[in-house]
């Protein structure tokens, strides 16, 4: 066996970390996001700057293993208690921003002159915000438990389910062109059913398979389980024909009632942060500067579509379930990137050959020129709501809240005294009001307004 092809990908994996660990201090101390800098690592160490990296396909699996353990610490973190009334706008405001970027990306497509696969394609490609990128950009500015922010991710886990629908139509394409319908339907049924499968038995068996573990009393061994099953089933789903992500999310998700839940995400939390690294500076590997340059006019007008569409997408059907307008704001700024699921819908679209060449490279410029601007869109929310009620017409638009009237309490001109103010009205907020009611006034402050 030749020992320097052996040794390659430890090579190429100490790079990575180490490149990332200089450019993580140096974006650190400059107050700038790390995302971007490790994926400023991926630019110059991949194919396209310094041709460091040579392993491309064992990285690229390396991340997505970091996809898999950050849907799953996400799953395990999950209650669906948490939901409350936001599940409407989940659903609702989720099936609302597909349905609208499929519709621009194809008439935009076809006012190009490309096919009807070709456009209904781009428009699929471009409905699916990042995980992975806004979990941890959020995780990063400890915004996880904000309003906005379980929005976002209930949008993310609509998108996931909807990737199921939008591949399983990819592969049928031909066949529903046909109007052989019968197939993609039968197809639809058979993974719902596997789904249900999966989530009903993994929910009989998984915490009582992870309780015997814990019984061990060995942390090598929960671990271990935890990376396993996590790890091991997403495979399983993917290979079922759904997503990694997906797979993860269930697994993390049929978890996240046990007693030891906290203790998993403790866990597992320094071994996904690794490969999370490796799944940012992946993306950089992509990036090919040039053909931002070939095609800049393709790649500005996709990029305007994913960007500027998420936005409104995302923000209106939030403000119309009631949310108010920096709440908008901010899920709309957040989800305006294209997801690392939309490179799969793109390799599975050109191995069909329903992507023209030109479609295909601007669109994964496109693709990453936004997942580069996403740190910046999200640290710059509240600034261009500031800018949008201040300097534009947009302020008393976005300042009334549809299906609610403010009125004014007579109770706000009673004057009071050695009072307690209580900021926030969330989980911990609701159960320290239940313990000061009855022995002291307060005014509460919480941004969401149905509470």
């Amino acid at each position: 066996m030749d020992d320097s092809a052996s040794i390659a990908l430890i090579v190429d994996i100490v790079i990575i970390i180490s490149a990332s660990f200089l450019f993580g201090l140096f974006a650190h101390k400059l107050k700038q996001s790390v995302i971007l800098a490790y994926i400023v690592v991926g630019i110059m160490i991949g194919p396209h700057g310094f041709g460091l990296i040579h392993k491309m396909g064992e990285v690229h699996s390396l991340a997505e293993i970091g996809v898999a353990l950050l849907m799953f610490v996400i799953g395990v973190e999950f209650k669906i208690s948490k939901l409350g009334n936001i599940w409407k706008v989940i659903i609702f405001g989720g099936i609302f921003q597909i349905v609208c970027m499929i519709a621009a990306g194809y008439f935009l497509s076809r006012f190009m002159g490309y096919s009807l696969m070709n456009s209904l394609l781009l428009g699929m490609i471009g409905s699916i915000s990042s995980t992975m990128i806004i979990v941890k950009i959020l995780t990063e500015r400890r915004e996880m438990e904000r309003l906005h922010s379980r929005i976002m991710v209930g949008l993310l886990i609509v998108q996931d389910l909807a990737v199921v629908i939008m591949v399983c139509f990819i592969i049928n394409f031909e066949n529903i062109a046909h109007g052989n319908i019968l197939n993609f339907a039968k197809v639809l049924g058979i993974s719902a059913l596997i789904l249900t499968a999966i989530v009903f038995t993994g929910r009989k068996l998984l915490p009582k398979v992870m309780y015997l573990v814990v019984k061990t009393g060995s942390k090598e061994m929960f671990l271990l389980s935890i990376f396993s099953f996590a790890i091991g089933i997403s495979v399983t789903t993917h290979l079922l024909g759904f997503s990694i992500s997906l797979g993860a999310f269930i697994v993390g998700f049929l978890l996240s009632e046990a007693e030891y839940n906290s203790e998993i995400s403790a866990q597992i939390g320094p071994l996904k942060d690794i490969f999370i690294v490796i799944f940012f500076v992946s993306v950089g590997l992509f990036i090919n500067p040039m053909i931002l340059m070939d095609n800049i006019v393709l790649v500005g007008l996709l990029t305007f579509l994913i960007m500027f569409g998420k936005f409104v997408s995302c923000a209106l059907p939030t403000w119309l379930f009631g949310y108010d307008g920096k709440t908008s704001v901010r899920v709309g700024m957040g989800m305006m990137q294209i997801g690392e699921f939309s490179f799969v819908m793109l390799t599975i679209g050109q191995k069909h050959g329903f992507l023209s060449p030109s479609i295909f490279s601007s669109t994964i410029a496109a693709a990453l020129v936004s997942i580069m601007l996403t740190p910046l869109a999200i640290s710059k929310a509240d600034m261009v709501y500031t800018f949008f009620t201040k300097k534009t017409g947009f302020g008393k638009f976005l300042s009334r809240i549809p299906q609610y009237k403010l009125e004014e309490s007579k109770e706000t001109k009673k004057v009071l005294s050695d009072h307690v103010i209580l900021c926030g009205f969330g989980n911990s907020g609701i159960r320290v009001a239940d313990g000061l009611k009855e022995k002291q006034e307060m005014i509460i402050i919480e941004n969401d307004i149905k509470r």
